[in-house]
């Protein structure tokens, strides 16, 4: 349940804390001075974790901010991609498959890169946009793809022999749409959908790649004022995985409630 981009930040921090407990590197600034190599290596700082935990756990507004932002208009795309991709339209259904075999494709830090770094140099209007835009507009294309796949999927569990029954009620497309195709469907995307947002909230751990001050934003700064990567990641986890259990049970209740409904 918890982001690449974190772990790889953990070994990355302990990578150079490790360095200079080795004496590969001097620094002054590291948080054990005084201390043999031999007991730094299995020191642990209950105190400084608690301590840090807090400062993480602040910069969760602007994490959920990006998510929140991101899965909005996510959603918003994956349900015209598939529709899209559900009625085979003409013309946009080729150009719609190739753009969702892309983007689930391709790296998201190769996006996020291409688009902030690459896109900047030929339009004003990228080069203006501030880093949480950026980010929120790549994860909104990165996992309004995925979204799409769950949505189409889900509309097509509907079985087709239900759309005719109706048509032989005299009900319209919009009446069979409403009140069978969408209420059906919607209790089959709920799981996976929730799946790609969950994904989301963890992607979005990218964005202090681009200096947002956000959970990871936090924590890099204090792991390059401390050193102490080991209590600061972890404390970065323990965050993460407390946001994304309440999402997950939140997730639950809406089952139990569309089952309940349906």
């Amino acid at each position: 349940m918890i982001g690449a981009p974190i772990y790889l930040a953990l070994f990355y921090g302990m990578r150079e804390e490790r360095q200079v407990l080795r004496g590969q590197r001097s620094d002054s600034r590291h948080p054990y001075p005084g201390i043999s190599a031999g007991k730094r290596r299995s020191m642990f700082d209950i105190h400084y974790f608690l301590e840090v935990l807090p400062k993480v756990f602040a910069k969760t507004p602007v994490t959920l901010e990006i998510a929140l932002i991101a899965a909005f208009f996510s959603l918003l795309l994956g349900m015209i991609i598939a529709v899209i991709a559900y009625y085979r339209l003409p013309l946009l259904y080729p150009a719609a498959r190739a753009f969702v075999s892309f983007m689930r494709g391709t790296p998201i830090v190769a996006q996020l890169y291409f688009f902030y770094f690459g896109v900047a140099v030929y339009s004003a209007l990228v080069r203006d946009m501030t880093p949480v835009t950026a980010v929120s507009l790549v994860l909104s294309l990165n996992v309004g793809a995925f979204m799409s796949e769950s949505i189409r999927a889900a509309l097509l569990s509907v079985d087709d022999g239900q759309r005719e029954a109706a048509l032989s009620l005299g009900m319209s497309n919009l009446q069979i749409v409403r009140r069978i195709i969408i209420p059906q469907a919607f209790r089959v995307a709920l799981p996976p959908l929730f799946n790609d947002f969950i994904n989301l909230i963890k992607a979005s751990s990218l964005a202090f790649m681009l200096g947002v001050p956000d959970i990871m934003g936090a924590a890099r700064t204090e792991g390059s004022r401390t050193y102490r990567y080991f209590e600061i990641y972890g404390a970065v986890m323990v965050v993460y995985w407390v946001v994304i259990t309440a999402f997950d049970f939140l997730r639950k209740l809406l089952e139990k409630r569309c089952a309940a409904a349906f």
